[in-house]
């Protein structure tokens, strides 16, 4: 091959490689906040909430406050949006006619969630880094 159209290619796949490894330090990083923020809410104290409305009918990408629900702290109401830390799957709800155990921040009362724990959407998002990681290494390889 031609030495300037080599020296193009390995140009080009340099910026790939710094692109896959900034994508798998994203993912990484947002994953290991989820799973930290996720942990953290296990030890926050529980509240009685209740379900305001749940539009399971169709999936819409731009729809943000599609499940609301309310919950009382010393006689104030509160509003949350938030399923989870990195959890957006609505079957990790346990409903028992329609009220739900709400975990509160106890720094912040407008902080809450509905499920806790290391989920599967966790582990998805570090198979994500490790996946763009090992593509970053693999272009750096063809490139030296």
């Amino acid at each position: 091959m031609n030495l300037e159209i080599e020296k193009k290619y390995q140009r080009l796949r340099s910026f790939f490689f710094g692109l896959c490894i900034l994508a798998a330090g994203l993912f990484f990083l947002i994953t290991s906040k989820n799973i930290l923020k996720t942990q953290a809410a296990e030890s926050w104290q529980t509240y009685s909430g209740v379900m305001e409305n749940q539009r399971n009918q169709g999936y819409s990408l731009f729809r943000t406050n599609w499940l609301k629900y309310t919950y009382e702290i010393d006689g104030k109401k509160y509003q949350g949006t938030r399923i989870g830390y990195g959890i957006s799957r609505t079957d990790e709800i346990r409903l028992s006619s329609q009220s739900v155990k709400v975990y509160v921040n106890p720094d912040d009362y407008t902080d809450a969630v509905l499920v806790t724990g290391v989920k599967k959407s966790h582990y998805i998002g570090l198979l994500f880094s490790a996946g763009f990681m090992w593509l970053g290494f693999y272009l750096w390889r063809r490139t030296a």
